[in-house]
């Protein structure tokens, strides 16, 4: 393998690595609950500014008894937080292979974590911010994805050195 070869495809998982946490982070700026009345609330604004979403909030209480943004804690702040730090990571560390764990365990944990928060969950309000929501699990998936192709990428490159 050339060590030019290696570097471009190194820049590539470094942008792989990198694109879908950022895009995560900025897929919480689009609207994401619609309560009728013509405003569209953003999740992100949601969690870090409830008090100026009081109509979200009353109108998520309508499907989900009891919600509060607090409800939100696992599936955002925890997800928002990680992405940050592969990002720095990945562009530290490079292409590595823990990276790729990193990025899939956060997929996983975001799976995981929005499947079963129940005001993201599908559901009925699904309806109402259905692209965000949808891209958002796109994303979680990708980064599985993308750290499964990696590992199984670093797998064989290992086994054709190891048989030379």
């Amino acid at each position: 393998m050339k060590p030019e070869n290696s570097n471009k495809r190194s820049f590539w998982w470094v942008v792989a690595f990198c694109t879908i946490p950022s895009l995560y982070i900025l897929a919480q700026l689009l609207p994401f609950y619609h309560t009728g009345d013509g405003t569209a609330t953003t999740l992100g604004a949601l969690f870090w500014q409830p008090e100026q979403n009081a109509q979200t909030i009353d109108f998520l209480a309508k499907f989900y008894q009891d919600f509060k943004p607090n409800d939100l804690i696992n599936a955002l702040l925890i997800t928002q937080l990680a992405s940050f730090f592969i990002v720095t990571f990945a562009l530290i560390l490079k292409a590595r292979g823990i990276i790729a764990i990193m990025t899939g365990c956060w997929g996983l944990f975001g799976l995981y974590s929005f499947l079963t928060t129940r005001s993201l969950a599908f559901a009925p309000v699904l309806i109402y911010g259905g692209f965000a929501s949808i891209l958002m699990l796109l994303l979680f998936t990708a980064a599985v994805a993308v750290s499964a192709v990696f590992m199984i990428t670093m797998y064989l490159n290992y086994r054709k050195l190891v048989s030379v």
